[in-house]
């Protein structure tokens, strides 16, 4: 048969019309878009919570304390450290939170390690003339006023200064990605939570720190104190500086010197 009829076939490589492309088109494109809108809304309401970082007033507050010296018999840890003041608060982001704890975290980067101090309420501190307890002081003046006095009430210096509530450090720990994306990421509600004079960039930098360290390795101790009276019948607590800068590992006791051999 010479004339025989030949078979088609339909090429794959060729794309060929069909009318129902145009409704999955659409949908596509209604998906993107609901979901481009979700995200927007997403960032939008996280961008638009109130971010406490880099407080003037907290900036200033570290800025204004004293130095610190070596009592006799000790001398400054040669180790580098970062000294954390945390205001423990029942709510950061309420007009007048209250406070609940308060402890000085200090990091000594050098040795990877971290030890937290618990301070008593009633610490007592020297602002202007009259001595105050610590909680009377933030009750009267807020968080920045309790910076300088306590790190002269405990004979060191503050690093920095957190405002936050009971689970900070794990928060802190939890933060993720550099400037922008931790912000906006999954943990950008701690930043509802929290005030500090650190800028996003110090923040990651102690997230980092305290990540390698690992929160649950955190050595924890009560601070030190003896108790005064307060001339008005009652007592408040004195921090020992010295044993807190041991326990701490800010100081080192000094060697005693060998005394000599008599006769050389």
């Amino acid at each position: 048969m010479l004339f025989r009829k030949r078979e088609r076939f339909e090429r794959t490589d060729v794309w060929s019309y069909d009318p129902k492309y145009n409704y999955l088109a659409i949908g596509v494109l209604v998906v993107v878009f609901v979901a481009f809108g979700i995200l927007i809304a997403t960032l939008w309401s996280k961008a638009s919570k109130p971010i406490r970082l880099g407080d003037s007033n907290l900036t200033s507050a570290v800025k204004t304390q004293n130095s610190a010296s070596a009592p006799a018999g000790y001398s400054f840890s040669g180790d580098k450290f970062t000294n954390v003041l945390v205001l423990t608060v029942d709510d950061a982001a309420a007009a007048k939170p209250a406070l609940q704890k308060a402890s000085i975290l200090a990091i000594d980067t050098t040795a990877h390690s971290a030890t937290a101090a618990n301070l008593p309420l009633d610490t007592k501190v020297v602002t202007g003339e009259a001595p105050v307890t610590l909680a009377d002081l933030y009750a009267n003046q807020g968080a920045s006023a309790c910076v300088a006095p306590l790190a002269t009430a405990a004979n060191l210096r503050m690093t920095h200064v957190v405002v936050s509530t009971d689970d900070v450090w794990n928060k802190i720990a939890s933060l993720k990605g550099a400037g922008l994306s931790a912000i906006l990421g999954s943990s950008a509600d701690l930043l509802a939570q929290i005030n500090t004079d650190m800028g996003i960039g110090e923040l990651l930098d102690l997230a980092e720190q305290v990540q390698s360290i690992g929160v649950s390795t955190f050595k924890h101790i009560d601070a030190p104190v003896n108790p005064e009276d307060n001339g008005a019948g009652g007592t408040w607590s004195v921090i020992d500086q010295n044993n807190l800068g041991a326990q701490l590992g800010l100081l080192v006791a000094d060697e005693p010197q060998q005394q000599e051999d008599e006769g050389e």
